[in-house]
């Protein structure tokens, strides 16, 4: 499963009679909020790759912030989104859905960075001429490969065993998008219902559903605000969220940070989603909802 972890596997350490390989721990951070994706001491600009129009390559820059020499093992991942947002590995599309792992090679596929260290990764379209027109989409995972990956067994004299050390395998999952004719994509905001806070926590929650209809995902920043005449007080924000194909929906919990002193009973809240600024920044869909 993947939120801010998009990928997570987990053995369980055993004791065991005979030697037995390590399959590790491996965890892949989500790529959608951050302007630059950092998993592990690796970071990653651009959060995404989108091919559209005459668009036919694209760059990546991975940085070793740690401080230590690192080395990255980078391969295409398919991936699906539920209906919250998390993501998940699968190996067959669903209905609806492309892969675009073949529309694309890129290099390098591995890559040792010095601290500090800085390494671009080419992308290349390469589309056939009989594709058909939609959205597709893939991932580029980029893994931390571990200096003693593999076998990491420590002879436990007493027993007579052999314990497992868990090795984590830290990476970064970027959507690579293929756009490919003509493709649209509508959007409608519903469901909005606000929630007092839960237990053990300070500020409501703004809970709705992003509908998406059409042939291409849905991608943006969310915004609520609370109206004052003309005057908007922005009071909640999520950026670069998306909705991916084919999926129908998408709900979202936003956390509302009311002013100081202020009150959420009988105003009017304000709901947008926009394209990202590098996107253009135009509205995709509004709402608006009266609180009791």
């Amino acid at each position: 499963m993947m939120g801010i972890a998009e990928h997570c596997r987990l053995l369980t350490s055993k004791r065991l009679a005979m030697a037995v390989v390590l399959a590790g721990l491996g965890f892949v951070m989500a790529a959608e909020t951050p302007v630059l994706a950092q998993g592990g001491d690796l970071a990653v600009a651009p959060t995404r790759v989108v091919f559209e129009g005459r668009a036919r390559s694209a760059q990546l820059s991975l940085v070793n912030r740690g401080s230590a020499t690192a080395t990255y093992r980078i391969r295409v991942v398919n991936m699906r989104m539920d209906e919250t947002g998390q993501m998940q590995r699968i190996d067959k599309a669903d209905p609806g859905q492309n892969f675009a792992g073949k529309l694309f090679r890129y290099s390098p596929r591995q890559v040792t960075l010095k601290p500090g260290e800085t390494q671009a990764v080419r992308l290349l379209l390469r589309k056939p001429g009989n594709l058909a027109a939609g959205e597709y989409r893939s991932h580029l995972m980029m893994q931390n490969v571990p200096k003693d990956a593999g076998v990491s067994i420590e002879q436990d004299q007493s027993q007579q065993g052999v314990q497992i050390r868990m090795v984590p395998i830290f990476g970064i999952s970027i959507p690579v998008i293929v756009r490919h004719g003509k493709t649209t994509a509508d959007v409608k905001l519903t469901d909005l219902k606000v929630t007092p806070p839960a237990e053990g926590q300070k500020l409501p929650r703004l809970h709705f559903t992003i509908n998406r209809g059409g042939s291409s995902s849905a991608f943006g920043d969310l915004s609520a605000s609370l109206m004052d005449g003309d005057e908007q007080t922005v009071i909640g924000q999520i950026m670069r969220l998306a909705v991916y194909t084919p999926n129908a929906s998408r709900k979202v919990s936003m956390v509302l940070r009311v002013p100081d002193g202020g009150s959420l009973s009988g105003r009017k809240l304000h709901l947008s989603f926009n394209r990202t600024e590098d996107d253009g920044g135009q509205a995709m869909a509004k709402a608006e909802l009266t609180l009791p």
